[in-house]
């Protein structure tokens, strides 16, 4: 059966929030932290007319549990998505490619809800995909070898013998390198070379709703019958998907915490 995109205990009129890409912790921990207080003002802003947030992923730039320790850093960000899911309010986390080695402490100690990638749902009888996006279309060699290696367990298990001091440095490390090498085409438009349009247009059975992180560029189109988005990111741009009873939208949440409609449409637009 497919779940509702509306959690089942959410009262009527709330509406839902996807953001992704964040990368806390880059350039570095100084730097990353008027990034953290901004997206935390946004979740405070938008809490008391959330259903849910929905978070597609790449949230810290590396992360890794370790049996007994996690990353040093972002205690605000965590106390802040603590004290929503404390609220009641559900918090669903899709990990991206940066932060996907995960164990049970985003659930156990902080309350998120962890979400398989792919994940598909249904709403007012329409359907909508969701994934962080690094794993659809015709990738590079190069990104698909990375993709599988970090998608092995086994890989994950051997990693905890490291030291923490020296594993998080390699991970930081990694994630930096990965990083810098897909940013020149973080302001680019690829046009139908773009991979996520070449999933869309060849997926089935087909969504009415592709919605995205990971590319860092914000897109809101109609592709043949459905709509692809991309949130954008939490580094430079302050990108944000807004889905109520009547509409999707893209926002931006400005520094000045201005609420900035980009493009919204109503789902009779749709189908």
């Amino acid at each position: 059966m497919t779940p509702s995109l509306y959690p089942s205990e959410s009262p009527s009129g709330k509406a839902l929030f996807f953001a992704s890409d964040l990368h806390a912790g880059i350039p570095s921990p100084q730097e990353s932290r008027s990034r953290e207080k901004h997206f935390i003002t946004w979740l405070e802003t938008h809490a008391a007319e959330a259903a849910a947030f929905y978070l597609l992923g790449d949230l810290w730039d590396f992360w890794f549990e370790y049996k007994r320790a996690v990353p040093k850093g972002q205690v605000r960000l965590l106390g802040a998505l603590a004290a929503l899911t404390d609220a009641d309010i559900p918090i669903f986390f899709l990990p991206g490619n940066h932060d996907q080695w995960l164990t049970s402490y985003l659930c156990e100690e902080i309350g998120l809800r962890i979400l398989s990638d792919p994940w598909v749902a249904e709403w007012r009888g329409q359907m909508f995909f969701l994934s962080h996006g690094h794993r659809l279309g015709p990738l590079p060699w190069t990104d698909r070898l990375a993709n599988a290696i970090m998608s092995q367990p086994f890989l994950q298990r051997l990693y905890r013998w490291i030291h923490p001091d020296l594993g998080l440095w390699i991970g930081r490390y990694l994630s930096n390198r990965s990083r810098n090498a897909h940013s020149p085409l973080d302001d680019m438009d690829l046009g139908e070379k773009e991979y996520l349009r070449q999933f869309v247009r060849t997926h089935k059975p087909t969504a009415d709703w592709y919605i995205f992180a990971h590319r860092h560029l914000p897109l809101f189109e109609p592709i043949q019958q459905s709509y692809l988005i991309v949130l954008g990111d939490w580094i430079r741009r302050y990108t944000y998907l807004r889905i109520d009873e009547d509409a999707v939208g893209l926002w931006r949440f400005s520094p000045l915490h201005e609420k900035v409609i980009l493009r919204e449409i109503s789902y009779a637009s749709v189908g």
